[in-house]
């Protein structure tokens, strides 16, 4: 690894910011009010080298116990943590709730540094090395090496150095290929030059010109300058302490756990699924929507636990939960958290995200609690697979595209972990969609039912409008979904869908003997109408059909041919149809023209029949209209009225 970023943790006064001073050379404490204190109120940064060569960056927190909100900010993003005890006091209060943050947020790499060593005989030292080490165990430093200093002096710095590269030396370096990725834990404004924010990137890298999005408050901006560690630089990766000159913002519109990112990558949360552990040093058990301070990152707000499993949550126990919270963060799949109480504010609890997008739970449901205990087991290389199958779950059906963007999963990653779950059988890809097979057999199922009920219930109907049928399933089922759904069953030949209709295979409409009356009724009436018929309306309540049923019958008649549509009103019987173009066909044999009077008087039939046949006959382009009159145009083939009846 090359960069490193190191933090410092421990009691008010223990002398972590003098300790920095002899190792950097850097005075961390920059405000008047920590100069005036004589302590770190909010976040310090020096560089130095180490001995092989490396840069590395430390972090001054504060110890105080009213300013942990701001260590919580710092140690966002730390590669090794030196924890800081004072010689002459030992372990002390806030000693043991910067431990236990460290361990929350998953810290993994430390030294524990005794520092001033020349104010104690060195027989109290090792009493108070002994003491620390029974304090550790247990603990994420139980193994860390323990190196003693005196940083007014200068005693043991260079050793100290000496140890952090031997103890960073094999430490992975942190993944450039990700998303930009960070949390904000300083903005300011420079003279001529703008808003600057600062912090620790953690994932992905940044130059000069690009375009960056912060959130919140969810605005663009561009990166004018990039510096590390005081140096301008044209680009900056993952693991570095930079800061970032942007152009078209404002310093008040960004705060302390804003996340610049790529444009339109993350989504503002106010809500997560949660593994969360109760400190066996937290004062009192958390029930049940209990407020708490919540921290993640560099963000911090106020939120209501919801304990999906239980009604409290005792010391030591880990239970799932779901955090509501007041104010909407940036958050991912595996990020760390720490709880602190309400009041008074203590570190009490903290665990891993593991669904910053998901839909609300109820209490208690046996199904939400498994997939999550599924989320919660999955190791950390091999979660993907689970992860993406969760969210799927969430979605009910969707594309690749739309999983990658919402698992935040590489798109590479993501179609290959789809493919690979298509071929054990754990998911369905419809054309370039994906569901899962139990989902997918349910809305078949759903889908067959609701066919069989509108067959039942009309029997003389081809079949039920794509449009009604979709209303059936969910808002997930988009129009590409439901195209790709329907070919599926189609492929399965369990419906028959054709034009706008859908219909179960092989079904064909039969009337009944009453419904064949009906019919029958209907066609007497349209064919002694002849070119003058009755309206939809008279005909169809002069046959006794029921006007709930009407639809029905017209679809059924003019599947069979046996009507014509000629406008919403007005239908012909199709022998009377093909009588009125019969005759207009010899008109045209002997003419090159006819006005509206003409097809009147040849047909028989009145001025408005007349004119709704030839605007039909227009549509059909079996004729054009010219001023008053008509020619002919696709008039040579007599039996198009087979054509015709099949499309009304």
């Amino acid at each position: 690894m090359d960069d490193l970023i190191i933090g410092t943790a421990g009691h008010v006064d223990h002398g972590k910011t003098v300790l920095i001073k002899a190792l950097t050379g850097v005075d961390t404490d920059r405000l008047r009010e920590e100069k005036e204190r004589g302590i770190s109120i909010d976040l310090g940064f020096a560089p130095f080298r180490l001995p092989g060569g490396r840069l590395a960056g430390v972090i001054d927190v504060p110890g105080h116990e009213r300013f942990i909100h701001n260590m919580l900010a710092g140690a966002a993003g730390m590669d090794l943590v030196m924890l800081v005890v004072d010689a002459a006091e030992g372990i002390m209060p806030q000693t043991l709730e910067h431990l236990d943050i460290l361990q929350l947020l998953g810290i993994k790499n430390g030294i524990v540094v005794i520092t001033k060593i020349d104010l104690v005989e060195e027989e109290w030292r090792e009493l108070i090395e002994e003491e620390i080490c029974e304090e550790l165990q247990g603990t994420f430093l139980e193994d860390a090496p323990v190196h003693s200093v005196s940083s007014f002096k200068g005693w043991g710095i260079a050793e100290l150095k000496e140890l952090i590269d031997r103890q960073t030396a094999d430490l992975e370096p942190r993944s450039e290929a990700g998303p930009l990725r960070l949390p904000v834990d300083r903005s300011f404004s420079i003279a001529g030059f703008g808003t600057v924010v600062t912090g620790t990137l953690i994932q992905g890298k940044v130059k000069v010109g690009d375009r960056v999005e912060v959130m919140p408050p969810g605005l663009e901006a561009r990166v004018r300058n990039i510096q590390v560690h005081d140096q301008d630089v044209n680009k900056a990766r993952a693991g570095t302490r930079v800061a970032l000159n942007l152009s078209g913002l404002e310093k008040n519109s960004i705060i302390r756990g804003s996340v610049v990112s790529n444009p339109g990558y993350y989504r503002e949360t106010v809500l997560l699924d949660l593994s969360l552990t109760l400190l066996p040093r937290a004062s009192r058990r958390l029930k049940n929507l209990d407020p708490v301070h919540f921290f993640l990152g560099t963000a911090r707000t106020t939120a209501r636990v919801l304990l999906l499993d239980r009604d409290e949550l005792r010391q030591g126990e880990t239970a799932l939960a779901q955090c509501r919270l007041e104010k909407p963060i940036v958050a991912e799949r595996g990020d760390p958290f720490v709880i602190r109480s309400y009041s008074p504010m203590t570190t009490i609890g903290g665990g891993r995200v593991l669904d910053p997008h998901p839909v609300r739970h109820r209490r208690f449901r046996p199904a939400v609690i498994e997939k999550l205990q599924e989320l919660e087991d999955a190791a950390d290389a091999a979660g993907e697979a689970p992860f993406l199958r969760h969210k799927l779950e969430e979605m009910l059906i969707a594309d690749a595209v739309c999983l990658a963007r919402e698992t935040r999963l590489d798109p590479e990653k993501t179609a290959q972990l789809l493919e690979e779950m298509v071929s054990r059988g754990e998911m369905e890809k419809l054309d370039e969609v994906y569901i899962l097979p139990v989902e997918l057999k349910r809305y078949r199922q759903k889908v067959l039912a609701e066919l069989d009920k509108y067959h039942q219930s009309r029997p003389l109907s081809p079949g039920i409008s794509r449009a009604r049928l979709k209303g059936f399933l969910p808002s997930s089922f988009g129009q590409r979904e439901y195209d790709s759904f329907l070919k599926n069953l189609q492929e399965r030949k369990e419906i028959t869908a054709k034009d706008d209709l859908v219909s179960k295979y092989g079904f064909k409409p039969v009337p009944s003997s009453e419904e064949q009356k009906c019919i029958d009724a209907l066609v007497n009436l349209y064919c002694s109408g002849g070119l003058q018929p009755p309206s939809f309306k008279e005909a169809f309540t002069g046959a006794g059909v029921k006007s709930e049923r009407w639809d029905e019958y017209l679809h059924y008649l003019q599947m069979t041919g046996t009507l014509v549509k000629i406008s919403e009103e007005l239908y012909y019987h199709a022998d009377t149809y093909r009588k009125a173009l019969s005759v207009l066909k010899r008109h045209f044999a002997s003419a090159d023209r006819i006005t509206l009077a003409e097809f009147r008087d040849i047909t028989g039939s009145s001025r408005k029949y007349a004119q709704a046949l030839l605007e039909h006959f227009d549509q059909e382009k079996y004729t054009r209209r010219i001023q008053d009159y008509r020619i002919p145009l696709r008039l040579k083939n007599s039996d198009g009225i087979k054509e015709i009846d099949k499309r009304k």
